[in-house]
């Protein structure tokens, strides 16, 4: 009896061992790194995620970043482990980081798993909307032990939005197209934080809901929509001047959109307005800028 005792009380600790060791990992942006409450070596694996520990002041502490991480310039001359969408997971070991920050998309949750297996201290972080960057920015300041800069970051970040607000108010809201990329038409859909952006700036999407958050359409939808403004995120590397001069060329053929018409159609920084970070007021400004070009637009 005593024998069969003490082989279950083994079976018991065995699987307990196994449960601790093998359960899935549930990645949560809420979870603070357990071992390191103050990291000093941080990989930081997304360009909005580099910006706002630059913006909490953890520079000296950033270890590596990705390959698009450009801003602020001085996160270009950190090592690199790998870019957005392909991560290195050498590299990054190579680091002997004591926090990894990724986002909550299929290739960065998959190096978070592999990572923790390893031991490694990983926060994975949904930032799809303009208020899971706050949420962000309150979770890494926690995590390194900035969350009182972190608090004053989102703060600041919410009377700017105020602020740019209050300057709209009252006004008309112009139809905005969103164009993603021109052969084959794609645009941001209503479900996306550049519709977000798009209506802090005072605008309205011109699309309405769709299906997808990207949609494809065709030019009779565009004819359709009554499109005021036309913004296309510049190409990374490319001239400004240029590709303004080729979305014109390229418009042109729908003589009848207003957009087209007036002379309506905006080529922008990209990083600015396609990256949830602390750049946001000022990525707002520059989509108002191309509504209102007289308040400085092109």
């Amino acid at each position: 009896m005593r024998r069969w005792c003490v082989l279950l009380a083994l079976f018991v600790a065995w699987n307990l061992l196994g449960y601790a060791l093998f359960r899935p990992q549930r990645i949560d942006a809420d979870v603070r790194a357990p071992n390191a409450s103050h990291p000093m070596r941080i990989v930081s694996m997304a360009p909005n995620l580099t910006e706002i520990l630059y913006a909490l002041g953890l520079d000296e502490r950033v270890a590596a970043v990705t390959g698009d991480s450009d801003y602020p310039p001085e996160a270009a001359t950190k090592p690199r482990v790998g870019s957005f969408w392909l991560p290195n997971l050498e590299g990054i070991i190579a680091k002997r980081p004591d926090l990894v920050l990724s986002l909550d998309i299929p290739q960065q949750r998959s190096l978070a798993a592999r990572l923790r297996r390893m031991g490694y201290d990983c926060l994975v972080l949904s930032i799809w909307t303009v208020d899971d960057l706050f949420g962000a920015i309150e979770t890494i300041g926690r995590a390194t032990g900035q969350h009182i800069k972190a608090n004053a970051l989102a703060s600041g970040i919410r009377e700017d939005l105020v602020r740019l607000g209050r300057t709209r108010a009252g006004r008309d809201r112009p139809r905005v197209l969103w164009v993603v990329q021109r052969e084959p038409l794609r645009v941001a859909g209503r479900n996306t934080f550049i519709n977000e952006l798009i209506e802090l700036a005072g605008g309205e999407n011109a699309i309405g809901p769709t299906l997808h958050k990207y949609p494809p359409v065709g030019a009779e939808q565009i004819i359709g929509a009554n499109v005021q403004v036309i913004i296309e995120p510049a190409m990374m590397g490319g001239d400004p001047a240029e590709q303004r001069r080729r979305a014109l060329a390229h418009w042109g053929r729908l003589a009848s959109v207003p957009a087209v018409a007036d002379g309506r159609i905006h080529v922008v920084e990209a990083d600015a307005v396609s990256r949830l970070s602390p750049r946001l007021a000022e990525g707002i400004q520059l989509i108002a800028g191309c509504l209102w070009p007289a308040e400085g637009g092109e």
